[in-house]
């Protein structure tokens, strides 16, 4: 099997797993938005955006540093098993005491009990990150995938029977604490013994300074995401950023999931780019261009197709996070391209490229926090998150084109090509969609929707051998000339 279709195959396997965790989740976001205020879902965004700060800083970017090793060695293993041990604690002890801090720094009293019981999970957030990485350098992503599915799914009905009762922002937190536990106990038994027991941190120097590398671009990573998000927590009602949480849970997590799936698999391979940087001009170039035809077509038809079924999903009352939708399947869209590209860089060490990117997001992030003050309007979050993905990514292909590693002009007109195709879906589905709206009791409107849909995806498949996606997927072996 040649490297792409095993890549492929790698990450098929963990998209898989993730998109059954997807559907499950619309089952348990329709259950607990029921349950929950939009305050509450408020409230343990909150949570969520400062647990994931003590989280990156914690975590050490363990499963990066391990996915990249060119030779996996024990000692080195249980080394990073005790580093990441003494960081989890560690993290997990600072969040819990800091809890009443952060809410008044966010202005969110009450999530300070949701905060305290994520600093549980966040103690072994090191180790799981660290198990899942090892299992994805060692090829194991049907093994994984089936422990995360597996999971995941346990989670969640546990979990939406713990908000069915209690009802809370705290409620939310158990079917993710749960599934994190889940899938760390299994990892761990199914690492061969590798993590099992701890070494000398002198055994595992090289990694822990890549690792604490990645734990300062983190830092910078997390602000970008989270400077305009904590202005919108202290200019805007609670309810809001509840209206935000739930239009993301349908939009961007999913679109998170195939960013993850992708880099998942595709991680491990960046390794053998670390001496030897000949292929990169071609074989990135490629791979950018291909995502992006994925990203762009995948998260366009979301824009389109979701915001109808809103009050379906969520029950009523959830009208505002229905407008929320597009822009946020847009932004989630091109996050996927973004940080492929980003991840590439990082596995190459190539921090200062990242760092640079950062400080101007991070310019950016302030200057839209002080518009959000000044305006009070949720637009001004919207436009940031999409111009935070549209500036990472130029910038970040314009330093790997100026040094070789990617072929700019190309790229650049691939993706000009990738927008058309995926406006232009994105038209006709929309069509489609309005069609059957105007009245979904007549045949007509069905029938005429069936003949404009069908007949583009006809269009496209009669001239498949023409669209750059289907040339690139058969030059790498993904698909048959047929």
């Amino acid at each position: 099997m040649s490297t792409a279709r095993k890549l492929l195959a790698g990450a098929a396997w963990v998209y898989g797993s993730q998109l059954v965790t997807v559907l499950a989740q619309f089952a348990y976001a329709a259950s607990t938005s029921r349950s929950v205020s939009p305050s509450g879902f408020g409230a343990y965004t909150v949570a969520l955006s400062v647990t994931g700060l003590v989280s990156l800083l914690a975590t050490g970017g363990l499963g990066q540093t391990v996915s990249r090793m060119t030779e996996l060695d024990r000692s080195r293993l249980r080394s990073l098993v005790s580093y990441g041990l003494v960081l989890g604690f560690a993290g997990a002890l600072v969040l819990f005491l800091t809890a009443p801090l952060w809410s008044v720094i966010w202005g969110v009293e009450e999530s300070i009990a949701p905060m305290r019981l994520l600093a549980v999970g966040n103690a072994f957030s090191p180790l799981l990150g660290l198990s899942t990485g090892l299992m994805a350098r060692r090829g194991k992503f049907r093994q994984l995938a089936l422990i995360t599915v597996c999971s995941n799914l346990i989670g969640m009905a546990v979990g939406a029977y713990a908000v069915s009762i209690w009802q809370s922002a705290s409620s939310l937190v158990v079917s993710a604490l749960l599934a994190q536990f889940l899938i760390l106990i299994s990892t761990v038994l199914a690492s061969e013994g590798g993590l099992l027991g701890i070494g000398s941190l002198r055994h595992g120097r090289d990694d822990i300074g890549y690792s604490g590398k990645l734990v300062f671009g983190s830092l910078f990573s997390y602000l970008t995401g989270n400077i305009v998000k904590l202005s919108m927590a202290r200019s805007l009602d609670l309810g809001v950023l509840g209206h935000w949480n739930r239009a993301e849970v349908i939009t961007t997590i999913p679109l998170q999931q195939v960013q993850a799936a992708l880099t998942r698999a595709v991680y491990p391979e960046f390794r053998h780019d670390l001496k030897d940087s000949s292929r990169t001009r071609i074989v990135w170039t490629d791979m950018l261009v291909m995502v992006a035809w994925i990203a762009l077509c995948l998260s366009t038809c979301m824009a389109v197709l979701l915001p109808p079924f809103v009050p379906l999903i969520f029950g009523p009352g959830w009208e505002f996070a229905a407008s929320l939708i597009a822009p946020l399947a847009v932004a989630g869209g091109l996050q996927i391209v973004s940080i492929l590209l980003t991840s590439a860089m990082e596995a190459l060490g190539k921090f200062r490229w990242i760092w640079s990117t950062d400080l101007i997001l991070i310019l950016i992030q302030i200057c839209s926090a002080t518009l959000m003050v000044v305006y009070k309007n949720v637009w001004v979050a919207i436009v940031a998150l999409i111009l935070t993905n549209v500036i990472r990514h130029g910038w970040q292909v314009w330093l790997a084109g100026r040094h070789g590693y990617v072929d700019s002009l190309r790229l650049l007109r691939q993706y000009v090509v990738a927008t058309i195709f995926s406006l232009t879906l994105a038209l006709v589905l929309w069509a489609s969609l309005h069609l059957v709206l105007c009245d979904a009791t007549a045949p007509g409107p069905w029938v005429a929707a069936s003949l404009l849909t069908g007949g583009f995806l006809s269009m496209c498949w009669l001239f498949r051998r023409r669209l750059p996606f289907f040339v690139l997927a058969h030059k790498y072996g993904l698909v048959s000339g047929s």
